[in-house]
């Protein structure tokens, strides 16, 4: 036990009220989730207009990672390049997000010319460039139609050596016109012969509020067990401010700053340690739309302990993916986690893995 730390029993007040909020609001979240191919449909009286001079008749459902969903009745629910899109009308109201920020709410008039869109709101008309826009939901959509989400499994087994690995993951996105809520949950376990197994679980819930600019407040929650460290449980709950660096339909960067709270119990030991972290955190992501879609993600965290001095604990991870049929993907998953100074002595500094896995993704 550290100086100056009273031992408490499992299960302490905060850690196990937290604990009990994460795992309430991840359920609902699930629970939830399970009908969202019940999509939410209106009249389909939208038109978009494309470089060729075709005019598509639809439902818009979304613009997100430069591909606008749209639902007609010839097609059903399928996908347009938004870098083929020049123009849009509807009588009904959307919020749109340019590259710099700012945010417009209107319908979409008929555009005084090809590659710009007219969004009116009452006596107001604000006329921007297709390029600039990177975001647009229905402003009134109901809850289904604004949740996205994945689910990924992998197994290997080698004979030679009676190895096993399994590894899952799955997330969760809902979006309003100000707010994003993203649940991502992530396992491997690992059995040979002769050799250290490995166990290790990882939940992660961030909330962001959006402002004008890129600039967003982000509350964080993370909870997480890795045997290969030593680690039986660490909870985490945290704030800061984030801004997104770099925001377009090919490439998002978003970087936050803030503090977090975290209570740990590490093996060998019967009492749970208390820290206070600064969190430093840059996200990546990039997409390409030709096939097959290719979507390559990174994120790097970095967490220096304030009650503790000289501890600090870094957090990276990678994916990439690549399509294999419509919703259906590879992935490739690279981890690392690292912390300088463990309580327990018998724990590993740092922990590497890779991993393969198909998924399936809806939206």
């Amino acid at each position: 036990m550290r100086a100056g730390q009273e031992a408490r029993p499992r299960g302490w007040g905060p850690a196990a009220l937290i604990h009990s909020r994460v795992r309430a609001g991840v359920g609902l979240l699930v629970l939830l989730a399970l009908p969202a191919g019940l999509a939410w449909s209106r009249p389909k009286t939208d038109v978009v207009i494309l470089d060729n001079g075709d005019r598509i008749t639809c439902e818009m459902k979304k613009l997100q990672r430069g591909k606008l969903t749209i639902s007609t009745d010839a097609s059903g629910t399928i996908s347009v390049k938004w870098s083929r899109v020049v123009g849009l009308q509807s009588t009904f109201l959307y919020q749109i997000v340019l590259e710099d920020g700012d945010r417009h709410i209107g319908r979409f008039d008929l555009p005084p010319e090809l590659g710009k869109i007219s969004v009116a709101n009452g006596q107001a008309q604000e006329v921007v460039d297709v390029f600039r826009v990177v975001e647009m939901v229905p402003f009134e959509a109901r809850f289904w139609s604004r949740i996205k989400g994945s689910v990924d499994a992998g197994y290997d087994f080698t004979q030679a050596s009676s190895a096993t690995s399994w590894s899952a993951s799955a997330e969760l996105t809902h979006r309003t016109p100000r707010w994003e809520t993203k649940v991502n949950f992530s396992s491997d376990i690992k059995h040979q012969a002769g050799a250290e197994n490995v166990n290790r679980q990882d939940l992660r819930a961030q909330e962001n509020r959006y402002f004008e600019k890129r600039w967003f407040a982000a509350f964080l929650g993370q909870g997480e067990k890795n045997e290969s460290q030593g680690l039986d449980f660490r909870l985490l709950a945290g704030g800061g401010v984030g801004k997104r660096l770099l925001q377009t339909n090919r490439s998002n960067i978003a970087l936050v700053v803030g503090a977090a709270y975290s209570q740990e119990k590490y093996q060998g030991r019967t009492d749970y340690d208390a820290n206070a972290e600064i969190v430093t955190s840059i996200g990546f992501e990039t997409f390409r739309f030709d096939h097959p879609e290719l979507d390559l993600s990174a994120g790097f965290v970095v967490l220096p302990n304030l009650l503790t001095k000289g501890r600090y604990r870094l957090q990276a991870n990678g994916k990439a993916r690549i399509e294999i049929v419509r919703n259906f993907y590879w992935s490739l998953t690279v981890y690392e986690s690292y912390d300088s100074d463990p309580p327990s002595e018998t724990s590993r500094r740092n922990d590497f893995g890779i991993n393969t896995s198909i998924g399936w993704s809806f939206n």
